[in-house]
């Protein structure tokens, strides 16, 4: 196959360079980039079959005449023939017709006023201007330099059809477009990765010169796919763009929570808010601070919080702590699907349970020993969590009016944040506390009412709740009792050497009791103050019955390179007590017999040998083979002389009893 470069086909053309790569980049001429290209340019080369049948003419008789060869003759353009499907006057409705007189009108005065103008500004000049003022005059028509030229030659021609405004006419959403180019559009368009529409199209080029060269040249604008794309259903794009999640949260529909049949104390919803500033942290450097809070989903009053630097669940309960002592014990809590909140021993660990989980018995939860239902979020359900609407007045109402005020992006962040943060002027988190506090209480909770119920519509929140309360039973729970139904609760575990842990802060806490030694083994769980840790509550697994409470065993955890001796005499000291402890329990066992009835194994074991030596009495077979000896033995006197067995036990009893000091 012969192949031109672009020069060749410019040769050809009778046109500049420019003009053919042109072409080649916009997919109406086939080409092939070479692979070798000078200087890392990008260079085309054209196969001739592919070009039109003049040019292939024109090359041929340029070989030719290098030969001396006749040319071939090049064939006369033929007469087009009417299409049938041309619009004429006649078809025209009166629209259309008035369009086709206003264009008519239109490319006279263009064409005036290039006469009158084009030898002083230049045609060019000319064009934009009179596109500008055609704008000002008819708003309605859509004019560029490009669409005049067309409309020029539609004119020329006699086309009518080409001067009837097809936009919104017989042909309205309809394209030129092919249903396999429109497919392939689609498909690279509803992608996760997210395309353009303009680098769809580009790609789409390259596909088309690929699998349809033929059809390169007469390939729609991007307009014409764009226009396809903005007509695509919008929770079909939503859906293959971006993805299940943002779909369902944006097409899908939603769950329309009633409010009337419940009360206030019903239902607390949790969730923790990182605060949008930065305090004083440890040795005063930045720090940012996280909420932990409930609020009370019938009215919107923030019943429980806690400021700390790392959610968890400590911090859950130092919240539903300050919210039951001030508003009671709720029914329900509402929680999503954070560590913080699914924990085993306060309310379970919801969606997050694996099988091996819970094969095994669980002691009690800290809610179940409140009463309180744990309801979980669906995963990944952005509309689970009505309490972000709090937290985002809070972001405007509270951290704004903090100096250090940073923001959730970029674009929030003010720019004097720098030069606060290099000064050191930061708040501490006593302060934020404190202003924390007053916020809550005296601000928020006391705001206007912005739930769906209008028969309380202009209270305020507060009073939302006490009306509401009014129509429920108050469940109180005292200070002293709350804190120990909110004791933390361990896994199960056996009692151990060193007695039973809790795990703080990733490291195994011991704690020992006197009765430690005794019920190593043993099956119990445990329940403690995470704010008090120096002692822990034993229950018992199976009866759920409390057991003792020991002390932290302080004396058991010494440093591995200590130097201390009162450390290392210290643990010998429980471990020798402990050591006691066993020896006392087992002399209280042997020492409970009668002296007179003191246990002797070795005489019980011959006992016992002896009485059940009347059982034994083996039944000689009836048949049998008598064997003989060649020599018979002697008797031996002595024999009938030897002491009974039983004083030679007595002796043995006695040496014993000599060995052990008794």
């Amino acid at each position: 196959m012969e192949y031109l470069t672009t020069a060749e086909v410019a040769e050809l053309k009778g046109c500049s360079l420019r003009y053919v790569q042109q072409l080649a980049q916009s997919g109406k001429l086939e080409h092939i980039e070479k692979d070798s290209a000078a200087n890392n340019r990008t260079e085309y080369v054209f196969p001739l079959s592919t070009l039109p049948e003049k040019l292939q003419i024109k090359w041929e008789n340029k070989q030719r005449g290098k030969l001396g060869l006749a040319p071939v003759p090049i064939p006369t353009k033929p007469v087009p023939k009417p299409d049938p499907r041309q619009l004429t006057l006649q078809g025209l409705d009166g629209g259309q017709r008035r369009d086709v007189g206003l264009w008519c009108e239109i490319i006279k005065q263009w064409q005036a006023a290039r006469a009158a103008k084009g030898a002083e500004l230049g045609k060019c000049r000319v064009d934009e201007l009179f596109c500008a003022a055609i704008k000002l005059h008819y708003p309605e028509i859509s004019i560029s330099p490009d669409i005049l030229y067309r409309k020029y030659k539609a004119y020329k021609d006699g086309n009518i059809d080409g001067l009837v405004d097809h936009q919104g006419g017989h042909n309205k959403g309809k394209t030129d477009a092919p249903d396999y180019m429109l497919n392939a559009f689609y498909s690279l368009y509803l992608h996760d990765n997210k395309l353009p529409i303009s680098r769809c199209y580009a790609l789409l080029q390259t596909w088309v010169r690929t699998y349809y060269p033929e059809a390169a040249g007469d390939m729609p604008s991007e307009r014409t796919f764009r226009r396809k794309a903005e007509a695509l259903p919008y929770a079909l794009v939503m859906f293959m763009r971006e993805g299940d999640k943002m779909f369902a949260d944006k097409c899908l529909p939603y769950i329309e929570r009633m409010y009337d049949d419940l009360r206030a104390n019903d239902v607390w919803i949790a969730d923790n808010h990182t605060f949008d500033f930065f305090t004083a942290g440890e040795n005063g450097k930045p720090n940012r601070v996280y909420l932990t809070a409930f609020t009370d989903a019938k009215s919107g009053v923030m019943v429980g919080w806690n400021l700390t630097e790392n959610p968890c669940s400590d911090s859950t309960l130092l919240a539903l702590r300050k919210g039951i002592l001030k508003f009671g014990v709720p029914r329900a809590i509402y929680v999503d699907n954070g560590s913080e909140f699914l924990v085993s021993d306060i309310g379970g660990r919801g969606h997050r349970r694996k099988k091996d989980w819970n094969k095994d018995p669980l002691p009690p939860t800290i809610l179940s020993f409140l009463d309180i239902e744990m309801h979980n979020a669906i995963v990944r359900n952005a509309k689970a969590k009505p309490i972000e609407r709090t937290f985002y007045t809070f972001k405007n109402h509270f951290s704004r009016s903090i100096e250090t005020f940073c923001g959730g992006t970029v674009v929030e962040r003010k720019e004097s944040l720098k030069w606060i943060l290099k000064s050191g002027q930061l708040p501490t988190d006593l302060q934020i506390a404190a202003a924390l506090d007053v916020f809550i209480e005296g601000d928020y909770n006391v705001d206007f009412y912005g739930g769906k119920e209008t028969r309380y519509k202009g209270m305020r929140r507060i009073e939302v709740w006490n009306e509401s309360i009014k129509e429920t039973t108050f469940r109180k729970c005292d200070e002293p009792n709350l804190d120990m139904l909110l004791k933390r609760v361990s896994r199960p575990q056996k009692i151990g050497r060193n007695g039973v842990f809790v795990t703080i802060s990733g490291e195994k806490v011991w704690y020992y009791g006197k009765e430690t030694i005794l019920h190593i083994g043993e099956s119990v769980y445990v329940r403690y103050d995470p704010a008090n840790p120096l002692s822990v509550r034993v229950y018992n697994m199976e009866t759920d019955k409390y057991l003792w409470t020991w002390e932290l065993a302080n004396e058991l955890m010494i440093p591995y390179l200590t130097d201390n001796k009162d450390d290392i005499a210290n643990a010998e000291r429980v471990i020798n007590e402990n050591k006691c402890v066993v020896k006392q329990f087992a002399k209280g066992i042997t020492d409970s017999l009668d002296p007179d009835k003191q246990i002797d194994i070795l005489a019980l074991m011959v006992k016992k040998g002896l009485e059940g030596k009347k059982q034994f009495k083996p039944d000689p077979p009836t048949t049998f083979t008598p064997i003989f000896s060649e020599e018979r033995l002697e008797e031996n006197p002595e024999l009938s002389n030897i002491t009974e067995i039983k004083i030679m036990l007595e002796h043995m009893n006695l040496a014993a009893r000599l060995q052990k000091g008794k």
